[in-house]
């Protein structure tokens, strides 16, 4: 961070230079996040898309415009808020090092919605408070529920309130969003919502079976033993990324004996820790180490040896026999990228196609290979080619290409395109994070290992490359929630039941509120740097029923009233509960995350 310094605005510039001025600072800040890992090499100010450049969620279109939306019918915000809008990323993440920048994207892109409307221009420095309010109207209609339209005029605050200390402003002014955060409705409507956060009974029992059962396909043993490590104690599915192989320790309790616990690092700020394991859950995380074990080790000791050999070609028996830097044919090129060569293709189409061309697509490539790519091109020969006959029939066609390739050259593109960019580390680099390598990871596999058995494998990868298994797309199919992929359940015989990754966190934290935890130990158990008591689902009647034992005189003949007074959301007092003493007063009863007073 020494090498970065905040913009600071001159007083003598109106606000058209002070914009000017922060956009140049952003275009010179930009590289500079290279060198602390908060933006990848090779990111450029013209790309419309920094997403795969180390900024994750981070492309610049216009509003009700999705990043994976379709090319075709993509829209992207006009040049001059563009670039307004790049220089609050690079401020959010380059200079504050934010760990996304989809938050003040989805401020920036509303605004810019609104000005369009009301001024007819792209110019940020005409931003007004109708202009906030009339994207504020916006998301109300386009959110009619929930927050979602509260959270993000929340981002239109904290962008004026960026506007207003840097003097980009044509007309200063302090504005604060008129939406109001909506309460979770009444308790019938909060345990409705609780229910659909939580995991089916029918779910758990099916993933239980599963994973005592004699599995033998990768990607069901990946997939119930990812849960089974979920269910072991409260965590976040991106968490497991940062699980090492050798993850289990032991500490002695108060009475002697032997308590597991996992060396873990908690997301969301919260950091290193050592999270105990759930009392009976001991032979459960065993196993998954046991079954993660034989189908994780060889690829752990590929991704070491990729790690160690930087500047060579990955080995396999199709590799020609010749050194790093020896010209090949294309039929060798072919043969060392498992690329397979059929007729009526050439080895040189094939190479052109699968390589060059796919490579070419790509928006966000390391210098190393744009360097690898724009040489070849360079010296690619784009005649017809010339006609070779034997025997009077056409044979082949004969090019004139300049450009050598050697396995050197091939050892950089195939890493460009099969390693994560954070490669040799399982995710990308945040202050005071301790990373783990993939060579540790205890989900590692290679590219193409986990195919799924229900589509066609001409469209797995190769396996030059490593990943993590449990990657949020892959688990999300295998539990259910992706309509075009067969999940585990569907696989083996339960039907079209679903369950979402997180909702083991709420059955954990659920569990730990039934078993009395305070919510200081329940947010520390959960790697939580904020109270999570969103995640208390505990029933309406069982609440009432630890409401009811607050005092050992309570009024039991009296439960029906105080249930029907909660359901209600009427106050209940303590006259409710106990026959109250001559000169005792009587107080209505709250319950906080402390207890009851």
């Amino acid at each position: 961070m020494n090498n970065i310094m905040d913009f600071k605005p001159l007083s003598h510039l109106k606000a058209a230079a002070q914009l000017e001025a922060f956009i140049a600072w952003a275009q010179a800040t930009l590289p500079k996040g290279i060198p602390n890992q908060r933006a990848h090499a090779g990111i450029r100010w013209d790309m419309d898309s920094w997403h795969n450049s180390g900024i994750t969620s981070c492309a610049f279109t216009a509003h009700g415009s999705p990043r994976n939306s379709n090319p075709k019918n993509k829209k992207y915000m006009q040049p001059s808020f563009m670039d307004f809008s790049k220089a609050l990323v690079v401020h959010h993440r380059v200079f504050q090092g934010k760990k996304s920048a989809k938050d003040v994207l989805s401020g920036a892109r509303i605004l810019e919605f609104a000005l369009l409307e009301l001024t007819e221009t792209s110019d940020a420095t005409r931003v007004s408070a109708a202009i906030c309010n009339r994207a504020c109207e916006h998301l109300k209609a386009e959110f009619p529920d929930g927050n979602s339209a509260y959270y993000r005029s929340k981002y239109v605050e904290q962008i004026v309130a960026l506007m207003m200390d840097k003097k980009l402003l044509e007309k200063p002014f302090r504005w604060t969003s008129p939406l109001r955060y909506k309460d979770s409705g009444t308790l019938k409507e909060q345990q409705k919502n609780s229910e659909k956060k939580l995991p089916s009974r029918e779910s758990i029992r099916a993933l239980g079976e599963l994973f005592n059962n004699d599995l033998t396909s990768p990607l069901d043993i990946i997939t119930v033993s990812a849960c089974a490590l979920l269910l072991s104690q409260p965590s976040r599915i991106g968490e497991l990324a940062d699980v090492e192989r050798d993850c289990v320790v032991f500490k002695d309790d108060a009475d002697g004996g032997h308590r597991m616990f996992l060396r873990w690092y908690a997301e969301k700020g919260f950091g290193s820790t050592t999270k105990p394991v759930v009392a009976g859950m001991e032979s459960s995380v065993e196993r998954v180490i046991k079954l993660l074990t034989p189908i994780t080790d060889e690829a752990r000791a590929y991704a070491a040896w990729l790690e160690d050999h930087p500047d060579e070609f990955p080995p396999h028996e199709g590799v020609p026999l010749k050194g790093q830097d020896d010209p090949l044919s294309y039929d060798e090129a072919c043969a060392a990228l498992k690329s397979k060569v059929s007729h009526p293709h050439s080895a040189r189409k094939i190479f052109e196609t699968k390589w060059l061309d796919s490579l070419a697509k790509r928006t966000a490539l390391s210098p190393a290979a744009q360097a690898v790519l724009d040489e070849i091109r360079q010296g690619w020969d784009t005649s017809k080619g010339k006609r070779i006959y034997v025997n009077g029939s056409l044979n082949h066609f004969q090019f004139n290409d300049r450009a050598v390739i050697t396995l050197s050259k091939l050892n950089i593109l195939v890493r460009e395109k099969y390693l994560p960019k954070d490669f040799p580390y399982t995710t990308p680099a945040e202050d005071g994070k301790k990373r783990v390598k993939y060579r540790d990871a205890l989900f590692t596999v290679r590219t193409g290992s986990l195919p799924d058995e229900t589509k066609n494998n001409f469209a797995m990868q190769r396996d030059f490359g490593v990943e993590i298994a449990t990657i949020h797309t892959r688990m999300t199919a295998q539990l259910g929630g992706a309509s075009q992929s067969q999940s585990i359940f569907q696989r083996h015989g339960y039907g079209d039941l679903k369950v979402n990754t997180h909702a083991f966190r709420h059955e954990l934290n659920t569990e730990m509120h039934r078993a009395g935890l305070s919510q200081l130990l329940i947010d520390a158990f959960s790697g939580r740097t904020t109270q999570g008591s969103v995640y208390n689902h505990v029933t309406v009647k069982e609440r009432t029923k630890a409401v009811s034992a607050v005092h050992p005189k309570t009024k039991q003949s009296n439960a029906a009233k105080c249930l029907e007074k909660i359901i209600t959301n009427k106050p209940l007092k303590l006259s409710d509960l106990i026959d109250l003493g001559e000169g005792d007063q009587d107080r209505v009863i709250h319950i906080t995350h402390l207890g009851k007073c």
